[in-house]
């Protein structure tokens, strides 16, 4: 079927069960970022396949409604679709709940599947349009009945990650959990983000990919605790495991069923930001529910000192697998290379590295123009060849046993541009100030991001992504809660977290440039100003210094910069060959 066969498709269940509007949110049950193939909805009722985005169809009009990563991505993906891209996170943005309000009569029907949307987005989406007496109508998924060929829930098995790896048991992670319920005078608590799960119980899969989770929900009790899963999924030696730490298995299309078995007078807490409307709906209408942040979120994100040691690892065999990467691409320049080609040698080198499982997300390999696309996704056949001249962009990561990483390095290939140059170095000047900040205890990340723009701002650049993100522990290489970005989101970055560093700077139909590492908050010192705390670099890989123009770097920027080479080469030479030691000296050689 044609996009706007789909679209017609749809269109007649909408009139049959007498619809205005029907939204396809684009995430699943769980709240995920990235899909396994049944939920990709979105991509497939539109052709889009960013991760973030919503679709709304209405009988003579569509839109996708998406943010300043995918804007160029999105306009060449919905061309001659019938859909309108409208754009997020810039000035005067109109969200669909208002597009709704401002563009349906008073009478009409709006529809989603409720087990696709959150509690707190539903509670918004039905209190905007109720002001304009709209009604919004709870269905589940609608698009099944023209989507014949809809993949399976995947059937990847379970598997543990030992306590020595992960830092902590289950069973200290559950009494957290039991120690918020008592606080709180709650009798359960019901989780449903796949990371959380799998972070709590310590269990990894691979249902989804790049994400080492498992499709799931999870309930802890006082005395029990409860996975909710395919059963084919859990073998007998991690069910003997699991049992071991009081977690019965359940099957996952019965949680509605284990729910009816329990007393209505208990008590649950949920995490509204993150459940789905239709099971807070069934808790909803059997016992009292409270609502508060899970627990998890913030513990999973401050990192013990296992897990920093395990990101260690991780970064130096990433160092590795990269510097032999580029020693590689650099050595056969001219040989009809392509982004798709290059990209497939980077995971194949990443995956020689002891404990790599696979990649931590799609390489992003951006050659020249392409590199302007913040999200850009190279297609074989229609991706661009690379030349000896200008920018290669690649950002890329790996899932060891033992951490994630994420690292994005723009690399000349030949010949650049003085503005090439110009930008390459402006960028790196603002992510070498986020490596070198050092703030008050309880500063936002929203305090911190002003500082990594400001090289960029005084010479009249930007860029319309976040900064930072966290990443997560051989989990999800995006995590929160806390986010280095210019909204505010109201949790302090504290020591213990794990972040991206990723200025960048994107000229359409010319070049891209994003530097990125990952660091991690530490303490620096107290005083009688309060406590202070900065960042320490994880990533090692070299910055190609034959980009930069130096006389726009300070003395203290080329200190860091110099000790970071200083650094990478010593961490990674010794598991080079002669020659790829010999070419990273060359590399990490310092600036004057």
């Amino acid at each position: 079927m044609t996009i706007q066969e789909k679209l017609s498709a749809l269109r007649h269940i909408m009139e049959r069960e007498s619809l205005d509007a029907y939204i396809i949110s684009g995430t699943d049950p769980h709240n995920s970022e990235y899909l396994p193939a049944a939920w990709k909805q979105r991509q497939w009722i539109s052709g889009f396949t960013g991760s973030f985005g919503t679709v709304v169809v209405l009988k003579n009009d569509a839109g996708l409604w998406t943010d300043t990563r995918y804007f160029i991505q999105a306009e060449k993906q919905l061309k001659d679709t019938g859909i309108q891209m409208h754009k997020l996170r810039v000035p005067d943005a109109v969200n669909y709940p208002e597009w709704l309000a401002a563009n349906l009569p008073a009478g009409s029907r709006v529809s989603l599947d409720s087990f696709c949307i959150s509690v707190c987005d539903m509670k918004y989406l039905q209190e905007t349009l109720n002001k304009k007496q709209i009604e919004v109508v709870e269905k589940t998924d609608i698009l099944g009945e023209i989507w014949l060929d809809r993949p399976a829930l995947p059937d990847e098995p379970i598997f543990l990650v030992p306590t020595e790896t992960a830092g902590k048991s289950a069973s200290e992670k559950i009494e957290m959990i039991r120690e918020k319920l008592t606080q709180t005078n709650s009798d359960y608590m019901l989780f449903s983000c796949l990371d959380e799960i799998a972070w709590l119980y310590n269990i990894r899969c691979h249902d989804i990919a790049y994400n080492p989770v498992a499709i799931s929900y999870a309930v802890v009790g006082k005395e029990k605790s409860w996975l909710f899963v395919k059963p084919a999924k859990v073998s007998k030696e991690v069910a003997a495991e699991l049992q071991r730490e009081n977690i019965e298995i359940r099957d996952y299309h019965q949680l509605f069923c284990f729910l009816d078995e329990l007393a209505h007078t208990s008590i649950f807490a949920v995490d509204a930001a993150t459940l789905n409307f239709a099971v807070y709906n069934k808790l909803l209408h059997q016992f009292q529910v409270k609502e508060f942040e899970s627990p998890i979120v913030l513990a999973k994100a401050i990192k013990n000192p296992v897990e920093i040691e395990g990101f260690r690892k991780a970064c130096v065999k990433d160092s590795v697998a990269l510097t032999k990467f580029f020693y590689w691409l650099e050595n056969n320049i001219g040989n009809h290379l392509t982004e798709t080609s290059v990209s497939k040698q980077l995971s194949a080198f990443r995956a020689q590295n002891e404990d790599c499982i696979e990649d931590s997300f799609a390489n992003i390999s951006a050659y020249g123009e392409n590199a302007a696309l913040p999200h850009y996704s190279a297609v074989p056949g229609e991706d661009a060849e690379l030349k000896p001249r200008g920018f290669y962009l690649i950002d890329s990561g790996g899932q060891y046993t033992h951490g994630t990483t994420d690292i994005t390095r723009t690399v000349p290939l030949g010949e650049l541009t003085t503005l090439e140059k110009e930008d390459y170095t402006i960028v790196l000047k603002g992510m070498i100030a986020l490596s070198r900040c050092i703030f008050p205890k309880g500063s936002k990340g929203c305090n911190i991001d002003a500082i990594v723009r400001q090289p960029l701002w005084q010479t009249c650049r930007n860029y319309g992504h976040g900064t930072g993100h966290g990443i997560g522990f051989f989990l999800n290489v995006h995590e929160g809660p806390q986010a280095i970005r210019q909204e505010l989101k109201d949790q302090d970055v504290v020591p213990g977290m794990v972040t991206s560093d990723e200025p960048g700077l994107y000229r359409e139909g010319s070049h891209g440039v994003r530097h990125e590492n990952m660091i991690l908050c530490v303490p620096v010192m107290k005083n009688e100003f309060g406590e202070w705390y900065g960042f320490k670099s994880l990533t090692l890989c070299y910055i190609d210094t034959s980009a930069i123009i130096p006389e726009l770097l300070d003395e203290e920027e080329k200190k860091w910069l110099n000790e970071y080479h200083q650094e990478v080469y010593e961490k990674t030479a010794p598991y080079l060959t002669p020659e790829e030691a010999h070419w990273l000296a060359e590399k990490t050689k310092p600036i004057r």
